[in-house]
């Protein structure tokens, strides 16, 4: 046996580059989200795009043209994320990622050419098409750099690398915040359109990053691509492993785990045998992502200031509220792996419904102490921060390393897909519910935080450090939340996570890596 490994000696410059460089996909979303949420209340965009009010002498949007400009553009991430899993299982990560690149630049174009100079000159409908197909490139992006990540990084660090997503989302936020603070006295279409035009930074910064990464070794071997597969891991594994075999080991061990189904299945396998379950967990906690509150402190955050008093602060306190978003996921990559992912959504579920139930509580008071208004603030600020410790990140985690590999990509794109509607009805019901129920929204949104820890709690295994062949044989037996569960591993499944470094192998790697037993054949007892 070999001197014990630190997992950290798994990790080589390629995969930091494969994981991380595709995250400015991310950004974008970020940006876009960021972008339109300042947008909207900006004097330029609304003296070309708003009616015109005769008694007010100025421009101005309904709650109808607020809603389709933000729900109607959900249209193509859903398209882009339903489309994805398909396109990725034919095409490959690195096709995708180069054709969304390409849809982005489009949907950018049709809207910035979507108004000229003049008041009133914006046209409505061609502004909806081009964020519709932005969309679609941020649907197909949402779905092509989870699964990607998920597949090509060992086990110990999948947890920190896809929840770092939020990272690079909540940093597209940040810019996009400091840019409409700083374009939001603009009364002409030079300052949306600067800010909206920005955005072509990110496709071509796609294509760049994508040129240089290695296809994930699982869908070559998807395609029977064995020895393409080896060569892929060895651009991602560190030179000790190429030289010693581990590499070899690692694609036979996977092919065996799998028991030789490395193809990919149709739709209906993903409510096939513990499939079903496993499409639920995804299903469910993509719902709710976007049910407990993150429109309304995101998209909306500009406007709720700025029709419940604090107009004045209406473009400073976002800012403050992305930059407390970005920080709130980094302690997050860590808590993922150290206390795991059941924890971490217990804790993130649970404040949630504690803040929105704070600022419902306070924002009903007719009449507010200066102190009672800077609660009020912080919570909505407190909210961001705990809901993306956990309800906003770990969902993309789930749905890339809970589905089996046969239909990963499609239950992703179900998932992402399912958001998306959700993101729609909330996107243009906000609007109504923040002019007919103001602070009430905070007993909407805290309610159904509880929903989701109480799901949490009674529905989802524990899986953390396991490698995606492992996670198969975790949900080949009931999850019971009130005593450890005996899981069989085979010796494959096994093998293929001391290979990654995952929890069985506490840092260590067996030294003869032949195609023998590593363990008794004994079920191992663990609690999930």
């Amino acid at each position: 046996m070999e001197a014990s490994r630190s997992a950290w000696s798994y990790v080589t410059p390629m995969l930091l580059y494969s994981c991380f460089c595709l995250l400015v996909g991310d950004m974008l979303f970020g940006f876009d989200t960021g972008t339109f949420g300042g947008i909207l209340a900006n004097p330029g965009f609304i003296r070309q795009f708003g009616s015109y009010d005769v008694k007010t002498n100025a421009y101005a949007f309904d709650s109808l043209r607020i809603s389709l400009m933000s729900s109607l553009a959900f249209i193509g991430k859903f398209i882009g994320c339903f489309v994805a899993g398909p396109a990725i299982e034919r095409f490959g990560h690195r096709a995708v990622f180069f054709g969304l690149s390409a849809v982005s630049v489009i949907g950018v174009i049709i809207e910035l050419t979507s108004a000229d100079t003049d008041p009133g000159s914006g046209r409505f409908a061609q502004f909806i098409i081009g964020r519709i197909i932005v969309y679609i490139s941020v649907g197909l992006v949402e779905v092509d750099v989870t699964t990607y990540q998920s597949e090509i990084v060992p086990a110990p660090f999948r947890g920190p690398v896809v929840v770092s997503l939020q990272v690079f989302l909540n940093a597209g936020g940040i810019i996009a915040t400091g840019l409409n603070y700083a374009f939001s006295t603009s009364t002409t279409g030079f300052g949306w359109k600067m800010v909206t035009g920005l955005q072509l930074i990110f496709p071509v910064l796609i294509v760049l990053f994508t040129y240089f990464i290695p296809q994930s070794p699982r869908w070559l071997l998807s395609k029977d691509r064995e020895e393409e597969a080896v060569a892929s891991l060895r651009r991602l594994r560190s030179k000790e492993d190429t030289e010693n075999g581990s590499c070899e080991a690692e694609i036979q061990a996977i092919k065996s785990a799998l028991q030789g189904n490395v193809h990919k299945a149709p739709w209906m396998d993903l409510v096939r045998g513990s499939n079903f379950r496993r499409t639920m967990i995804v299903v469910v906690y993509y719902f709710f992502q976007q049910t407990t509150g993150q429109a309304f402190v995101s998209t909306y955050q500009t406007t709720f200031y700025k029709t419940n008093g604090y107009a004045a602060q209406a473009f400073t306190y976002p800012i403050i509220n992305g930059c407390l978003s970005f920080f709130a996921v980094i302690p997050t990559m860590y808590l993922v792996e150290k206390i795991g992912r059941r924890k971490n959504l217990l804790l993130s579920f649970g404040l949630q419904a504690f803040f929105m139930y704070l600022l419902a509580g306070l924002g009903e008071k007719t009449s507010k102490s200066t102190t009672e208004s800077n609660t009020i603030v912080a919570s909505f600020m407190l909210y961001a921060f705990t809901y993306n410790m956990g309800g906003a990140s770990i969902p993309y985690l789930l749905g890339a390393e809970i589905p089996n590999a046969a239909v990963r990509e499609k239950t992703q794109a179900l998932g992402t897909a399912w958001n998306v509607l959700w993101a729609f009805v909330t996107n243009f019901v906000i609007p109504y519910m923040i002019n007919s129920i103001h602070f009430q929204v905070g007993w909407v949104f805290g309610s159904i935080s509880i929903v989701a820890l109480v799901f949490t709690f009674l529905v989802l295994p524990e899986t953390k450090g396991r490698a995606l062949e492992e996670i198969d044989a975790i949900f080949t037996v009931p999850f019971n939340p009130f005593r450890p569960i005996e899981v069989p591993f085979t010796d494959a499944e096994r093998r293929v996570g001391k290979l990654e470094g995952g929890d069985d192998v506490a840092g260590s790697v067996p030294e003869n890596r032949d195609n023998h037993s590593i363990h008794d054949g004994k079920p191992k007892v663990i609690h999930v």
